[in-house]
């Protein structure tokens, strides 16, 4: 067989030294890529939403973070909600006002590493946060079956798992993914992204049964696809799926609050 000329052999050695480059560099950065909101104390929690107070949560690691809490007044529910990569606590307060009703509590979580929290963001310590969440809840006298656990983006993927931790009243999933690997691979399907993500956050593997579910989703998202809603409303028949035409991945939230509202009080 013919041997490649030397000039072809260089471009090709050129090209998979490139290839390997890359794949290094993603697998070394993707924390910072998957974590971008990660920053200092801007100040917020010193003058939290009307209707809030910062509170202290601890983690099993030993973490002291700040979170946002509203109480419950009687016979209403209470939303723990984890929000997306580059978002905050404060900003849900705000972005989820016209979905809670007047009875309805909330705890509005921030993760380490986020608006001054200590510690770094990662799949398992996100867990540990959210649980750490869950307890400050117990701990307020709040029963599980008054709770809603809530997220959007990346915080579908932290509520899916908080979601298997008790009887809850329901989950609500903005923008979600069916894994955080699978979306890196609609990004990125020339790379090996099953081999090279850390933090995979398998939704599609923690969808639990018997607990009302609503998938809301936009059909113009280009961050997460609307395809990652569908097979996940496949895979939980009962769950509701609501897929608005003109909403994309940051207005999601705000065009579906009406739906998301009518189905909290409803449960």
């Amino acid at each position: 067989m013919p041997r490649l000329p030397a000039l072809a052999r260089s471009a090709i050695f050129v090209i998979l030294l490139g290839y390997a480059g890359a794949l290094i560099m993603i697998f070394a950065l993707q924390r910072q890529m998957i974590y971008p909101g990660t920053g200092p104390d801007d100040g917020s929690w010193n003058t939290p939403p009307p209707g809030y107070e910062t509170v202290q949560l601890q983690t099993a690691d030993n973490l002291s973070l700040r979170a946002l809490y509203r109480a419950p007044k009687p016979g209403g529910k209470t939303l723990i909600f984890f929000h997306g990569n580059g978002d905050s606590a404060l900003n849900s307060a705000f972005s989820l006002a016209p979905v809670l009703g007047e009875t309805d509590g909330a705890l509005m979580m921030s993760y380490r590493g986020y608006a001054g929290n200590p510690g770094q963001p990662s799949e398992d310590g996100l867990y540990a946060d959210a649980d750490a969440g869950l307890a400050y809840l117990r701990s307020r006298g709040t029963v599980d079956r008054s709770v809603v656990v809530g997220g959007f983006s990346l915080g579908t993927g932290v509520a899916s798992q908080l979601a298997t931790k008790g009887e809850f009243a329901g989950v609500l999933l903005i923008a979600p993914f069916t894994a955080l690997s699978d979306v890196a691979a609609d990004h990125f399907p020339w790379l090996p992204t099953s081999l090279l993500m850390r933090d995979r956050y398998l939704t599609r593997d923690r969808l639990v049964a018997g607990v009302p579910m609503l998938i809301v989703h936009g059909k113009r998202d280009g961050i997460i696809p609307v395809s990652h809603a569908r097979r996940l409303a496949k895979m939980r028949e009962d769950a509701r799926l609501e897929l608005f035409d003109s909403a994309t991945h940051n207005d999601i939230g705000r065009i579906a609050s009406h739906t998301m509202r009518d189905w909290l009080a409803g449960l």
